[in-house]
């Protein structure tokens, strides 16, 4: 049953995300917000179509660790693409960093620019990280939201430790703004490239925000020990309550 349930979910989720894709060139032309919009629409799609097809819920907790101010660094576990997608569900229109040769993707590129995500804009004399945190510092003075990072740089596999990238620690400091921290166990449902979707309860905690200031070593390790412990407590939960 299970391989049929998420056959269906993923099915709901591929047919909207093409429609969005398809619709999404027309809101090119549009007010920012329509693209945002839509960005969020399929965030709460899929967690709808993930409950009614996979009995697979998603529960964020520490909602009122979320700063009120909208120039904050948000850092995130990141195990599978749900979290990515359900971030844009509980936070208000984040921004996120990505690569310039993004904006050359048909359709993507156009939704990533008109979104005014943030993208690695090298001048003469800037290395990647001070490219980053520049273009970053630039679009947060002229669009002020939430900017959000995978500190670990790619998808890790449940019960994988990997080191934080230097960019989490160099964005932190160079635009001298607080950092929310972002627990999941989200990998234990939905795994990358898997294909199953696991019932149960997805968690997403949004911790205690860590202030800005700190020197740059205390800032990455505290980083680090709160999201790992976290995870691991979200991780030994699932297991418990939703034994495979």
């Amino acid at each position: 049953m299970i391989y049929i349930n998420s056959f269906l979910a993923n099915l709901a989720f591929y047919i909207v995300l093409i429609a969005c894709c398809l619709f999404a060139p027309i809101l090119f032309f549009l007010p920012k917000k329509h693209m945002l919009g839509i960005i969020h629409f399929q965030s709460v799609h899929t967690r709808i179509s993930l409950k009614l097809f996979a009995n697979l819920e998603i529960e964020y907790r520490g909602l009122e660790n979320i700063p009120k101010e909208r120039k904050y660094l948000i850092a995130s576990k990141h195990q599978s693409l749900a979290e990515a997608i359900f971030l844009n569900d509980a936070i208000e229109t984040p921004s996120i960093i990505a690569k310039k040769q993004l904006l050359l993707i048909p359709v993507v590129g156009l939704c990533f620019k008109k979104a005014n995500f943030i993208y690695v804009d090298r001048r003469k004399g800037e290395t990647n990280i001070q490219a980053m945190v520049n273009s970053a510092k630039r679009s947060m003075d002229a669009d002020p939201r939430p900017l959000l990072i995978f500190p670990e740089g790619t998808r890790t596999p449940i019960g994988v430790k990997r080191p934080y990238k230097y960019g989490v620690t160099a964005l932190y400091d160079g635009l001298n703004i607080p950092c929310l921290p972002v627990a999941i166990n989200c990998g234990y449902f939905w795994s990358r490239r898997r294909f199953l979707r696991y019932p149960g309860r997805m968690v997403i905690e949004f911790l205690k925000p860590i202030e800005a200031g700190l020197e740059k070593e205390v800032f990455t390790k505290k980083l680090y020990d709160v999201i790992e412990n976290k995870s691991d407590d979200l991780l030994s939960e699932a297991r418990i309550n939703f034994p495979k």
